[in-house]
This record gives C-alpha cells, sequence and structure tokens, in this order.
C-alpha cells in the first residue's frame, strides 16, 4: 500500500484508473434507456411499468447513496468499490434475458445497489487524492460518469440492432476486467489507518452550507435530469427526425463533459462559489434561449447551455466535501442521491405539467429553479464558518489567516 501512496503524491490530481471505473459504471446505469423500447415490446409493458423499472433502479441507487456513503465513512470499506461496479454490471448485462418482468425489477434493483455503493469510495479517493487540485480531480473524475451516461444508450442501441436483447451478455466481461484490474491496483488515496487517523484531526461539518448546498443540487438536477429525459421528445415535436433528436440530446451530454473539465478547472483558481453561481445564472438564460429560438442559433445557445450547466456539478461535491471533511462519503453520497432523485421526481411531475400547458411552456417554466439556485448560491458566503483553509477554495475571503487547503490533505508515508 505504500507504493500506492507514493504513487499518488507523484502522479497528477487524478487517478485515470478511477476516471474509467467510473465512465464504465455510468455506461452500464444508463443502459436501460437504450434497452426500454425492446424490453417494452419482449414484456408488453405499458409505458407506466416501464417507467417503474426505470424508477426501481433510480430509487435503489438514490436513497441507498448517503447511507453506504455514511458507512464508508466510518469503515473505510474501499472494496465497495470494485463490488459495486461488478455487481452493477453482472445485473445490467443480465438484464436482456430477463424470463419476466419481476426478474427484471429484481436484476435492475440489485444493480441500482452496485451502482450506489461504487460512487462513495470512488469520490472519497479522489477528493483526498486531489490536494490543491481536487476540483480539477473531481471534474475530470465526474466527467468520466457523464461520458459513460453518454455512451450508455449508444452501446446499448448498437447491441440490441445486431443481437437483440439477449447481446447484453456480450458487455459482462467489460466491466469485471476494470473491477479487476481496479481490485489489483487498490486505487486509494490512503490507508485505513492513515485514513482514521487523518479524519480525527478534521473539523467537524458545516451542516448549514451542506444544506444549501443540497438544496441548490435539488434546484439543478429538476431541470438538468428534465432536459435530459424529454430532448429528444421536445425535438420530436419541433418537427425533427427521431434520429436527429436523439443525436442531438446526446451530443448535448458529451458537451456536458467539456463543462465538467472547465467548472474543475476554474474553481481550482477562482473559488467555488463563483463557478457554481455563474453556472446556473448564466445558463439559465441560455437554456431559454435555447428554447424561444430556432434552427442553428437554437442549437448553439444548447451547446453553450451544457458547457456551462455542467460545470458546477463538481464544483457542488467538492465544496461539500470540504464542508465536511471527515464525512467525505457520506455528503457526496447525499448529493449524488439528491440528483438521482429529485431529478427522478421532477420528470414526472414535469410530464403532468407538459399535458396541460403544453411542453415548451413546461420546459420554459422549470428554468426557474436554475435562476432559483444561482439565487441561493449567494447565500453561501453567509455560511462562511468553515473549516480552516477552505474559505480560499469557497471563493470567500481568507481573513482569518488560515493555511490553504492544500495543505490539509498532503500524504505521508505509513
Amino acid at each position: 500500500m505504500e507504493s500506492v501512496i507514493k504513487s499518488t503524491q507523484a502522479e497528477p490530481s487524478y487517478s485515470p484508473l478511477l476516471v474509467l471505473g467510473h465512465t464504465v459504471n455510468d455506461m452500464y446505469s444508463n443502459l436501460l434507456s437504450g434497452l426500454l423500447p425492446l424490453l417494452i415490446l419482449a414484456f408488453g409493458l405499458s409505458y407506466m411499468l416501464a417507467g417503474l423499472a426505470a424508477l426501481v433502479f433510480n430509487a435503489f441507487s438514490s436513497v441507498l447513496q448517503p447511507f453506504l456513503g455514511r458507512w464508508f465513512d466510518h469503515t473505510h470499506a474501499t472494496w465497495l468499490l470494485e463490488i459495486g461496479l461488478a455487481l452493477n454490471c453482472i445485473c445490467m448485462s443480465l438484464v436482456g434475458i430477463s424470463s419476466n418482468y419481476v426478474i427484471l425489477l429484481f436484476l435492475l434493483g440489485t444493480a441500482g445497489v452496485g451502482t450506489a455503493s461504487f460512487h462513495p469510495p470512488a469520490f472519497h479517493t479522489v477528493v483526498k487524492a486531489g490536494g490543491a487540485r481536487r476540483g480539477q480531480a473531481v471534474g475530470f473524475f465526474v466527467a468520466g460518469g457523464n461520458m459513460g451516461f453518454f455512451l450508455g444508450p449508444i452501446v446499448a442501441g448498437l447491441i440490441l440492432t445486431v443481437y437483440g436483447l439477449h447481446g447484453t451478455l456480450l458487455l459482462l466481461p467489460i466491466g469485471l476486467i476494470v473491477a479487476l484490474i481496479l481490485l489489483r491496483a487498490r486505487v486509494t488515496a490512503e490507508t485505513p489507518t492513515a485514513v482514521l487517523d487523518a479524519n480525527s484531526n478534521q473539523p467537524s461539518a458545516n451542516k448549514r452550507l451542506v444544506a444549501l448546498l443540497a438544496t441548490i443540487t435539488a434546484c439543478r438536477s429538476t431541470t438538468i435530469t428534465v432536459a435530459e429525459t424529454f430532448l429528444p421528445v421536445y425535438f420530436v415535436a419541433r418537427g425533427e427526425p427521431l434520429v436527429i433528436a436523439t443525436a442531438l440530446a446526446s451530443v448535448w451530454l458529451g458537451i456536458g463533459v467539456l463543462g465538467q473539465f472547465a467548472g474543475g478547472y476554474a474553481s481550482d483558481r477562482i473559488g467555488r462559489f463563483p463557478v457554481i453561481a455563474s453556472s446556473l445564472l448564466l445558463g439559465g438564460p441560455l437554456f431559454l434561449a435555447f428554447l424561444i429560438t430556432s434552427g442553428l442559433t437554437s442549437i448553439i445557445f444548447l451547446t453553450l447551455a451544457g458547457v456551462v450547466l455542467y460545470a458546477s456539478w463538481s464544483v457542488i461535491v467538492v465544496m461539500a466535501s470540504e464542508a465536511a471533511p471527515r464525512n467525505v462519503g457520506t455528503v457526496s453520497g447525499l448529493m449524488l442521491g439528491l440528483a438521482v432523485g429529485i431529478g427522478g421526481f421532477a420528470a414526472l411531475g414535469f410530464g403532468a405539467l407538459a399535458d396541460r400547458i403544453g411542453l415548451q411552456s413546461a420546459m420554459i417554466a422549470i428554468t426557474t429553479f436554475l435562476f432559483l439556485g444561482g439565487v441561493l448560491a449567494f447565500v453561501i458566503p453567509r455560511f462562511s464558518t468553515v473549516p480552516k483553509g477552505i474559505r480560499m477554495n469557497l471563493g470567500l475571503a481568507e481573513s482569518d489567516g488560515s493555511i490553504p487547503v492544500a495543505h490539509q490533505y498532503r500524504h505521508t508515508k505509513h
């Protein structure tokens, strides 16, 4: 383990293996959206039952993450990372050979447990290993997840086109090989003993700031998740062919990867608070401009909105972990759980609203949550009683003479 710690000090602020693991894990997590059309035909599902299948996966993955994160903070069971990835991979690869709807729900729920297990130890490792560049490190890590989310429906579509539902079995070796690579490398920032010793010296959590960031996450996820879910429908309603509509929606997810890189990089230089506030307050008008324009102009605005809006996500997670340095697993699980859970319920409510006032009017209405999140971001300075050294990275004044946050996470040899 000592060699791993030494290499962590010498290597860049992010682990390529963890980025790869996140990409593969989230690719499996988003396979269902590409599999659903054939699953509906295979099992004769109504749209409600199809939605229930998606809800089962999202419910298990979102609800369990904060609890698994808290358990990880107490036990530092780093094996959750590899086991979670393997479990998600196995269950999603078996979805295509499900013999009935009940087994399908069981596999999806178990896959949700897998992805919920993967994220807390993975985020903990990236945050602790990031040092002075933890914003950039988490930006790379989250961008890997976004890339996997982007690839999921594409991979599912290719597999279904060539092999049908049974072709999902071909995906089984990919996740298992990556899980074994991670297990062999044991990509951890510190040994469990070292982490426990370090945590005992960390300040207690700023619960008010974590609660504020959770609220901002809920506002952001309401718009982002609805957009991710309904953009293809929106483009079809505007007269675009289905293949173009789905391609444009996928490209928007891919563009978000650039935003993750940019947001993490910028937050290490100008602070977390400015990136979050500007992302939401600038991203809202850009997304609104996309909705009220047409043609190439509309696509340009959508592209810019994707880069700007996705820039804030990794920064929110980093800020929350800095506000609760003893509980990185818990707060990262909380933020991810909220993002998935609130977003899922928001999509359900959005559908009902669109039925009443129309799709475009409903899309315009949900942009108000971006503005609300941006306004709430300006409350962050009022909750500025944070652990020493963290004020600088939050984008606040370093008025108490505290040391930079980079020095708090320097690794020691054990």
